[in-house]
């Protein structure tokens, strides 16, 4: 399991390549549909958004608090994606949103103690850093640079 400085740095990595495909693309490309019903503007939304929701629940943890508040269900992503999706700001401010969105995300991860990070020695389990990074941010970066990758090949 990665430690924290590993885990990070993945993140990092990821957030950087995925960026460097669409810091270029005009504004009109934000408004083409290609991933269901959705485009780059709604796909910016969505992850932006779970970088967000997981800002709060690395904070949470971080002070000791269970991550997922109260009352608050993750497990239906539709439902949160769908939320997401429907306060994507248009074109180049939707970047900046997302842009936005990822710095507190890793500025969370960053404040986590070393100790939330890695797996645990019992159960071998990842630890709560790992789980809240691996995604919203690693995985989620996996998946969706493959269906970019595949719009962006499609465009030329």
């Amino acid at each position: 399991m990665a430690t924290k400085a590993e885990a990070i740095a993945e993140l990092e990595t990821r957030y950087t390549a995925f960026r460097g495909k669409v810091a270029d693309l005009d504004d009109r490309a934000y408004y083409e549909q290609w991933l269901g019903n959705w485009g780059l503007t709604q796909l910016l939304a969505h992850m932006g958004g779970w970088f967000k929701e997981m800002t709060f629940a690395m904070q949470r943890a971080g002070r000791g608090e269970r991550p997922t508040p109260e009352g608050v269900d993750y497990s239906n992503a539709d439902t949160w994606n769908a939320r997401f999706s429907a306060t994507a700001s248009p074109g180049k401010h939707g970047l900046a949103t997302f842009d936005a969105y990822f710095k507190r995300y890793i500025e969370a991860a960053k404040a986590l103690p070393e100790e939330m990070y890695g797996a645990d020695a019992t159960s071998g389990k990842a630890k709560i850093g790992n789980r809240l990074l691996q995604g919203a941010g690693i995985h989620h970066f996996e998946e969706h640079t493959a269906e970019l990758e595949t719009w962006l090949a499609s465009r030329k």
